[in-house]
């Protein structure tokens, strides 16, 4: 089987739908098939590269409002025109499947792909509740380029129940399929280490770790008054933040000012498996516009760590009070209560990780996930 797979970004080790496309595109590498990965080119070196046995062809781009946090590249005109469709041509692939029907690098690859060929669109977040007048912005897009994007799928992959409302809102006759994420059970697993060696203080010392992109809209503003009300009680823990992104300064002056925040920047592979297990728990604290659980939840559950997160979707899959804290979005006074709590009562945050790791095992694992996703890739193309 040779499939295409496009992705607006495509960078490691910063989670979200650029990590999902690599699983996807190495697993199906392994199982025999053809993988080529198309992409705009934002945070490469170069327009061709290799990973794992497949290749990652880009196209070139700009993200002029990458600043506000809005990860929306707008692809070259001449490479719409050229580049894009030579991909197309040369690969021949049997199946095209592309995340995220927002982008208009997903426009541009769709653009290219003859009729013969049957299209997967992947959908990873709902409706994103920007401010104004980026909130404006989100829904025209949504409306205009999302809907036209949708209307050239044969089928769309959510990867929560609250996404699949969201796409059949947007198109009430597609074909829907939920396909959450997974994670690698074996390479994400608790292997708790001297926190000395992973983080640089005190092994006895609360650590809170976050992955995220550093902006309004995952929460950042909140942690930042988080940690001071943590250091205004004088609380004797430590958060973690890993990242870039448009609040990054801010995150450095605090850092700065407090003594219970540091920052990681981009992290490894294996760096970030070990900060996932190392900490005692993992903080998410997103305002809006997420699948849930997130990949960072599960990736986190598959280490025996707990979760503080944001209450955003009603029941979610694998996610329950025995393994998360949820807290109301935008309120720091209750995401400082929640990791005051869980510094406080080690029997339960020892309860608590052991059920992080069943309810990973249980919901979570990537091999379940591709099993899935090679059957919908065949059913598709045979249809």
């Amino acid at each position: 089987m040779n499939v295409l797979i496009g992705s607006h970004y495509f960078y490691p080790h910063v989670g979200g739908i650029e990590s999902v496309v690599a699983s996807h595109a190495s697993r199906l590498t392994s199982r025999g098939h053809d993988i080529t990965v198309i992409s705009s080119d934002i945070g490469a070196d170069s327009y061709f590269s290799q990973r794992e046995g497949y290749d990652v062809q880009r196209f070139k781009s700009w993200n002029p409002l990458e600043k506000i946090g809005a990860p929306y590249p707008i692809p070259s005109p001449s490479h719409v025109q050229k580049r894009i469709p030579n991909i197309i041509n040369k690969i021949e692939p049997d199946l095209v499947h592309l995340h995220g029907l927002n982008y208009l690098t997903t426009t541009a690859v769709l653009q290219s792909v003859p009729d013969s060929i049957p299209v997967l669109l992947h959908q990873h977040t709902p409706f994103v509740d920007y401010f104004l007048p980026f909130k404006l912005i989100e829904f025209v897009n949504d409306q205009t380029i999302g809907r036209w994007n949708l209307h050239q799928a044969e089928q769309v992959l959510c990867v929560s129940g609250n996404i699949e409302d969201y796409v059949q809102y947007l198109r009430k006759s597609v074909e829907t399929t939920v396909l959450m994420n997974g994670v690698d059970l074996n390479y994400y697993h608790p292997k708790k280490e001297d926190k000395s060696s992973v983080f640089n203080f005190d092994i006895d010392t609360p650590v809170f770790f976050m992955l995220s992109r550093m902006s309004k809209k995952k929460g950042v503003d909140v942690l930042l008054e988080a940690a001071n009300i943590l250091e205004q009680r004088g609380v004797g823990v430590k958060i973690i933040i890993a990242g870039s992104g448009p609040m990054s300064d801010d995150v450095g002056r605090m850092a700065e000012k407090t003594g219970n925040l540091e920052i990681f920047g981009r992290l490894t592979d294996q760096k970030l498996s070990h900060c996932y297990a190392s900490a005692d728990a993992f903080i998410f604290p997103s305002k809006t516009g997420e699948a849930f659980p997130t990949l960072t939840m599960m990736e986190s559950y598959a280490s025996g760590t707990p979760v503080i997160a944001s209450d955003l979707v009603d029941e979610p899959i694998g996610v329950k009070e025995s393994n998360t804290i949820l807290i109301p979005p935008n309120d720091p006074e209750e995401l400082a209560d929640a990791m005051i709590k869980l510094a406080n009562d080690k029997p339960l945050l020892n309860r608590m990780s052991k059920n992080a790791r069943k309810s990973a095992e249980h919901h979570f694992s990537i091999e379940s996930k591709v099993d899935q996703l090679e059957k919908l890739y065949k059913r598709t193309i045979n249809s």
